[in-house]
Parts: structure tokens; sequence; C-alpha cells
């Protein structure tokens, strides 16, 4: 005997059916499943990866030089972004050929010889090629940079440098055991509200620079949707324009985190969190994503005098992908408890 089941059924059955298969399907892959902005999530992000390192360049097949092979001198000095950057010459007075290869310690000297200058930083100017040292090569001295068979190096000092007492010398130690140097680096004691501390120093470079290495291109550039205003103890909520501008699809494997932040006049603010990358799907090349974002107008302890004013707001994705930063928002900060 034939079983007879009702046509009703049957369409209940398979519509149960569809609904599962789409309950179990992928993820949104853009289009009209995916929110028009992405809620924020207030998931904190931790230390932001980097880079791995560059591996260090093979050594010459000669000695590494020693202080006492070599003569300095202070070479021209410019500014860019409130810094001074002053390139130093060595240059090599002994009988036999030598090498120079990575970051000399750098230290300003007061009259006593004790040091005023804080840790130092790695200016990434140039590689860590070796820098092979000539005998026999004239120093054209002043301001004029290295020629071939010199090497220099570049000492990034803040304007505004904070120094409690007068410097004197600058003490160069240099890699790979080739003990000290100093030159002349008389400057004024200066300690005023708004200085900065620190210094940065690039590594040993030859007269002729090796070719840079082109930065590799943004995958996504960013605008800001920002309100009029913010009072300052609120929480500042905006949106940001991700578009895809890699050349290709992005399936985000995991949520990268993601830095934001106020810099200006009257403000310094920085969060991290984890982007909601969940609800993205894959990110098609050439689209555009609305993300929702928050940022609590908080002050940190290092900088306690916040005020109303007129601040940029930067927002950049964490490595591997990369962020185009030409964007700025901008955002008004007002009184704590004013009306937005």
């Amino acid at each position: 005997m034939q079983l007879q089941v009702p046509r009703t059924m049957l369409r209940y059955a398979a519509l149960a059916l569809a609904m599962l298969m789409a309950a179990c399907g992928p993820a949104p892959a853009g289009g009209d499943t995916r929110p028009a902005v992405i809620p924020w999530i207030s998931t904190p992000a931790g230390p932001a990866p980097t880079p791995s390192p560059r591996p260090t360049p093979t050594p010459l097949a000669m000695r590494y030089c020693q202080a006492s092979d070599l003569s300095l001198r202070v070479g021209r000095t410019g500014a860019a972004a409130g810094t001074s950057y002053t390139s130093i010459i060595f240059t090599n007075k002994s009988s036999t050929q030598c090498q120079l290869q990575g970051v000399s310690t750098v230290q300003i000297l007061d009259a006593a010889g004790q040091p005023l200058s804080p840790p130092q930083t790695t200016l990434d100017f140039n590689d860590s090629s070796p820098v092979a040292l000539f005998t026999g090569v004239h120093d054209r001295g002043g301001i004029m940079p290295a020629v071939v068979g010199q090497a220099q190096l570049t000492v990034g000092i803040p304007s505004a440098q904070c120094q409690a007492r007068p410097s004197v010398r600058m003490l160069f130690t240099l890699p790979n055991g080739g003990g000290q140097l100093t030159t002349g680096w008389a400057r004024p004691a200066s300690a005023w509200v708004y200085c900065v501390q620190g210094l940065s120093v690039s590594p040993f470079a030859s007269a002729i620079p090796p070719t840079p290495t082109p930065e590799p291109p943004p995958d996504f550039t960013v605008t800001f949707v920002m309100p009029p205003s913010v009072a300052i103890g609120q929480t500042l909520k905006y949106q940001v324009r991700l578009k895809n501008v890699s050349g290709h699809d992005v399936a985000f494997t995991s949520c990268p985190g993601y830095t934001e932040g106020i810099k200006g006049p009257t403000a310094f603010v920085r969060a991290r969190y984890l982007l909601n990358c969940n609800p993205v799907g894959l990110f098609r090349s050439g689209e555009t994503v609305t993300f929702a974002m928050e940022l609590p107008i908080v002050a940190p302890p290092e900088f306690s005098d916040m005020g109303p004013g007129v601040n940029p707001v930067w927002w950049g994705i964490d490595w591997p992908y990369r962020t185009d930063l030409a964007g700025t928002g901008w955002i008004t900060l007002t009184a704590a408890g004013a009306s937005p």
C-alpha cells in the first residue's frame, strides 16, 4: 500500500530544511546581508604586532673600526616635524681599512661628564648594511656630507629637548666593541613646560645610500564621520569608513586590533580595541564598510591638562594590514558637562 503525504506537509518540510541550511551557512559576504554600520565592540586589543625584523646583513671581510682609528665631525643640521636631525661624519685615519655596522649608543654630556640624554630609539633612516671606511680619504669639513670611503649617521633630537644642565659634549659608543669617541656639543639648559625627552640615532650609512625599498601600498583608506563636538569626560561616538584598495578581496581569519586617538593642541587620548570583523564576511576589493567607533575622552595620567579646543582624530588598523593615514578626522572638545 502506498502512503499519501499531503502537499501542505511537504511545503512545510521544504521550508524548514531551507531555514536550517541558511542558519548553518557561511558568514555574510557583503551586500544587503551586512549591517549598514558594523556595531562597535568593547573588546580591548593587546599590544600592536610588529613586522618581523629584517635580517642583519653579513659583515664585510675586514676588521671593525676602533675609536682610535677614527676622527669625527658634526655635519649639517636640518629640522622637520619638531625634531632637528644632525649628520655625524666618520673618517678612517688609520693605515688599514675597516668597517662600521649597526647603531652607536649616543649620550649628551654636561661639563662634569654626566649624561643628560635619556635612552635612545633607532631612526629607520638606513638599513644595517656594513660601511667600508677606506684609508687616505680627505674629509671636506664644515657641513659637507660624507664622501665614498667615509661613514655617517644621523642623530635626531627634539627641538624642545628637556635638558636640566647645559651640555658640552656628545659621546658615541661604537657597536661591535669599537670603543668611544666624543665631539663638542654645546647647548644651553632647557626645562620648558612642554619640553620633550628622547633622542634617536640611525645606523651607519655610506656616502651613497642604498636604494630605499618602496613602501607597500595600503590595504584600506580611512574616512571619518564625526559629530560636531563632544564634552571632555564623555565618549566620542563616530564612524570610520574603510575602503578596500588592496586590489584583492580580504577575508579576516581573525579580527585585527586597531589604535585610535586624539593628539592635538589641547588633548592626548589613545585606546586600542578589536575590530568587529565577524559581521563583515568577505571584504571585497573596492568595497567600503562603515564601522561604529567609540573613544572615551579621558586624559591619561601623563596628560592631565586636557582642555577644550579643536583636535585631530587618528585611526589605524594593526599589521599585517596597512592603513592609508592621509585622511584625518577633526573633533571639537568642549568643557566637561557642556551640552553637545
